[in-house]
């Protein structure tokens, strides 16, 4: 579960594959981010119509940023650079075969970096705040939700 909530958070701020121009491990986060960002979005409005036009944007605004790199720059202080590297390599490869359905379902199964605890994993993206700020641009979704 915890694994599943670490993994949810990398998602949750994720269409089009990742850039050319993206070169940076962090530039592949951010693009692979948007990408099941979209498709989460996607998947979503086809569950449940009524969330068109109430969903938040699949792209990085400056605050969401802000969290990822801090969950990045805290990753690389943890575990060093291969193993988030890794990470995101591995994120890159499940959109071979994601689908906007299967995200819904299942997640992306995105697995921490090799040497970081499911544990101290979630302790990063709470202390960068990535789960308030998905929560804040849930907002309008949330309250849809509630009222199904």
């Amino acid at each position: 579960m915890r694994r599943a909530l670490a993994g949810s958070a990398l998602i949750l701020s994720a269409g089009l594959a990742a850039p050319l121009h993206a070169q940076s491990t962090f530039e592949r986060l951010e693009a692979v981010s948007e990408t099941m960002n979209a498709m989460m979005n996607d998947g979503m409005v086809a569950e449940i119509p009524a969330l068109d036009g109430h969903m938040p944007d699949p792209e990085w605004d400056d605050a969401l940023r802000g969290a990822y790199r801090c969950m990045y720059d805290a990753y690389v202080a943890e575990v060093g650079t291969a193993p988030v590297e890794a990470m995101v390599a591995q994120m890159e490869q499940s959109l071979e075969t994601l689908t906007p359905a299967q995200l819904i379902e299942t997640g992306a199964a995105v697995e921490n970096p090799d040497g970081l605890s499911d544990d101290r994993a979630l302790e990063i993206v709470a202390e960068c705040e990535l789960m308030d700020i998905f929560m804040d641009r849930m907002s309008g979704a949330m309250e849809i939700l509630s009222r199904q």
